[in-house]
């Protein structure tokens, strides 16, 4: 047998996770691997751990054979995906598996179907539970994009892999009936168990006396914790409970709120004590199970192939489960009558009654452990082996468009940057759309010559025709079969062009984008490529999440030109979020799009963006042009639900202050600050005083000063930063300094210092002498007080 480097890329893993099917499942398999002999690495992204440190965890497996490494990374589950799969491409394994989970392994499969890593790899996705599928069960609504951006990530993990497992067959239909394109490979058999469940001991289809029961899973709603409540209020009042109840499991919610509360308020007329054990992981589990005549009972509304049913059969504990998922599929057939139960209240206190009276059923595997080890070692030893072709190595010509208004300095970058591309044949076509400056024309005459030499295009437009029609002017002169869209405040790394055209020509895709690298001030673009996106991260063509916000990627797109030219290019409303509206179209119309995680090019995040200039109306207008292409697709009867779900988002985003709303959130402090107070009220005047103040326009300081005491003439915080300020004016009143020192807080005594300088500077000695007095009568015991004190003293 070939000895196999395997990588086992999960978000769960038992220690840095207590308990968890995904854990569980993922740490049986590398222990069986190790035995096998491969080479078992555990990657795991987090820098979460729930008990001891992530390094401890790592000694602890090392001395068990199995190398884990923490990428000990916080954030999202997609840039825990996104670093995964910057990590795991510089590695060679023969194998790597991942969890649907979370979307776990979404970049991996973008990046093996366009040529960027894995050509040798076999990757496979193993389908435990999926995000979506927890919270319909849960009876839980969908409440924010960001749940259907994860549902949409698994979706795209599953239907990326090489091979699908499942640890049953229910599963696979599930996903199939939801229209997911499953996989042609597949295995499917139970999840491996640790070895600290060993063979041979699995249930006989003998009884064993039952005095206590216990509801074995996670105390929330899907693993069914008011069923079993109801259930046993009503075993109790018939007297035929158990001696004691046990709550075996990790405390959840039940209806948005404390599973804890819930048991507590469904027991009060209970006739047995009852405990809660949240302690323990899976030994623990099977250990305290295993102590005394217990019944575990699992109620849950939906499971997939549950490792508490798999444990009680292994350890040949007594069970009872409901008839859900893929349950029947663990336990043996002539079994199944004594331990499957309806999932009803009536069904289940029957079958606890039964369990009492009889003797509770220690249930036989449908397959045994020993033949599931066999089952997993002989698929395992099939996997790997040469991945496929390596792509034509051919370079057709890309021609990069490009408009600019009145950026010279910027332009100027972006070009330098197209001059450095690793590409070798490719073109460039200019837009200037109107440029009004004396600079900006003296730079396009510079250009028109270069241009000319090179045979690329400069296109010299009379009136401003705004970015939509400016671009479609510039590709409608471009000669290349692929058309690389830019803005000038862009500088594209010198792989860009190159990383582009390879994942087209290896996936096929009518369009691609990928990820940008924001950075700020005048200075040149960033040189070395960041370890992860900042901010925005776009996913590709979830078209559902598309109506609420931009995931599919940044007017710097690679378009095939024949799409480009069937499409009709950009609309040209005088608005922005084209290329987002442009994006959404080709999706819908069936275009083939690709989001890469790669970080290709720097975008310049400056006051100057056009993005941060529109106003309220002009986004509105942009986001509602983004999503018209959707609307189109509708029913008319349908299309004020489409821009009631959709628009109720975006206010939500303005509200929140939320990505193009976000005015100000790359501004300067003094911005920022004036950005984050309320409107209508003295705070935003008095920012907005100091940040001019600060940058040397007293006049404006001083009428936004006497504007914020007009509003609220007792405002002390105000009336300090007036003192000393107006020259032509009467020395305050001492009435009125005395006010002024009463309203203040101590932590405002630095800008009465200031206050206290400016009217020494001015020579005024006396009003000094008088506030100074007034603020140490205020604040006795400061330090600061009396300093200002003996500083008009002297």
């Amino acid at each position: 047998m070939k000895r196999q480097k395997i990588c086992l890329y999960t978000f769960e893993f038992p220690g840095i996770i207590a308990n968890g099917g995904i854990g569980t499942a993922f740490r049986a398999l590398a222990e069986e691997l190790v035995e096998a002999g491969h080479d078992v690495t555990v990657l795991t992204p987090s820098a979460y751990t729930e008990n001891l440190p992530v390094s401890w965890w790592i000694d602890h497996w090392r001395e068990r054979g199995i190398k884990v490494v923490s990428l000990f990374v916080e954030g999202t589950a997609k840039l825990h995906a996104y670093l995964a799969y910057q990590w795991l491409k510089q590695r060679d394994f023969d194998v790597i598996h991942y969890h649907d989970w979370r979307g776990a392994g979404y970049w991996l499969t973008v990046a093996k179907r366009c040529g960027l890593a894995f050509r040798d790899t076999t990757l496979v996705c193993q389908a435990h539970g999926q995000t979506f599928w927890h919270l319909e069960h849960s009876g839980i609504f969908l409440s924010a994009p960001a749940e259907v951006e994860t549902d949409w990530l698994e979706q795209r993990s599953v239907e990326g892999a090489d091979i699908l497992y499942s640890p049953s067959a229910y599963f696979i239909d599930y996903m199939a009936a939801r229209g997911w394109a499953v996989p042609g490979r597949r295995f499917v058999t139970p999840n491996l168990l640790p070895k600290s469940f060993p063979e041979g001991q699995e249930g006989d289809g003998t009884r064993k006396p039952v005095e206590e029961i216990v509801f074995f899973g996670r105390l929330e709603s899907r693993k069914g914790l008011e069923l079993f409540c109801d259930a046993m209020t009503r075993l109790l009042a018939r007297g035929a409970g158990p001696s004691r109840v046990v709550f075996l499991g990790k405390i959840g919610e039940v209806a948005g709120g404390s599973a804890l509360a819930y048991i507590t308020e469904a027991t009060a007329g209970w006739t047995v004590p009852w405990m809660v054990r949240n302690d323990l992981d899976t030994d623990g589990a099977k250990a305290f199970l295993a102590r005394g005549r217990r019944l575990a009972v699992i109620a849950s509304s939906i499971e997939n192939s549950p490792y508490t049913v798999l444990e009680c059969i292994a350890s040949g504990q007594p069970f009872l489960a409901a008839d859900v998922g893929g349950v029947r599929e663990l336990v043996h057939a002539d079994d199944q009558p004594a331990v499957v139960f309806a999932r009803t209240p009536a069904a289940l206190e029957a079958a606890m009654a039964d369990a009492l009276a009889q003797g509770g059923l220690c249930a036989r595997p449908a397959v045994t452990l020993a033949e599931n080890r066999r089952r997993w070692r002989e698929w395992h030893a099939t996997l790997g082996g040469p991945g496929a072709p390596a792509v034509v190595d051919s370079t057709p010509l890309v021609s990069v468009c490009m408009s600019s208004f009145n950026r010279p300095e910027l332009l100027a970058q972006a070009i330098r940057s197209i001059e450095a591309q690793s590409w070798t044949r490719l073109e460039m076509v200019l837009v200037d759309d109107a440029s009004p400056s004396e600079a900006a024309k003296r730079h396009f005459d510079a250009l028109a010559p270069v241009f000319a030499a090179r045979g690329w295009t400069l296109l010299r437009n009379e009136t401003e025709m705004w970015t939509g029609r400016a671009r479609n002017h510039a590709v409608a002169h471009a000669k290349g079969d692929h058309v690389l869209l830019m803005d000038d405040d862009n500088a594209a790394f010198p792989h860009e062009v190159e990383t582009l055209m390879r994942a087209a020509q290896a996936s096929g895709a009518d369009i691609i984008t990928c990820q940008q690298q924001p950075f700020t001030g005048p200075g040149e673009p960033p040189r070395h490529v960041a370890r992860y996106p900042m901010g925005w991260m776009p996913v590709g063509p979830c078209l559902s999440l598309a109506l609420f916000e931009n995931c599919l990627g940044d007017l710097n797109m690679l378009v095939r030109r024949e799409v480009w030219n069937t499409l009709g290019g950009f609309t040209e409303d005088r608005v922005g979020c084209e290329d987002w509206e442009f994006l959404l179209r080709a999706g819908l119309e069936g275009y083939h799009l690709e989001c890469l995680p790669e970080l290709l090019f720097c975008y310049r995040a400056t006051v100057d963006n056009l993005a941060r200039r529109y106003s309220g109306k002009v986004l509105y207008d942009s986001f509602t042009r983004a999503v018209r292409p959707a609307r189109a697709k509708m029913p008319p009867g349908l299309v004020m639900a489409m821009r009631l779900a959709s628009e109720s988002r975006f206010a939500a985003s303005r509200q929140q202050g939320e990505g193009y709303w976000a005015r100000h959130g790359q501004a300067e402090p003094g911005i920022r600050a004036i950005a984050e107070t309320g409107p209508g009220g003295t705070e935003g005047l008095v920012a907005a005083a100091r940040h001019v103040l600060g940058r040397g326009d007293e006049a404006t300081g001083l009428l936004l000063l006497r504007q914020a005491l007009t509003i609220q003439p007792s405002a002390a915080h105000v009336a300090i930063e007036l003192i000393g300020r107006e020259e032509d004016a009467a020395p305050p009143a001492p009435p009125w300094l005395e006010q002024v020192a009463a309203g203040l807080r101590e932590d405002e005594l630095s800008r009465a210092g200031l206050a206290l300088g400016r009217l020494m500077a001015r020579g005024d000695q006396a009003s000094a002498r008088v506030l100074a007095g007034a603020l140490a009568r205020r604040f006795p015991d400061s330090e600061q007080g009396r300093f200002l004190l003996a500083m008009t003293s002297g």
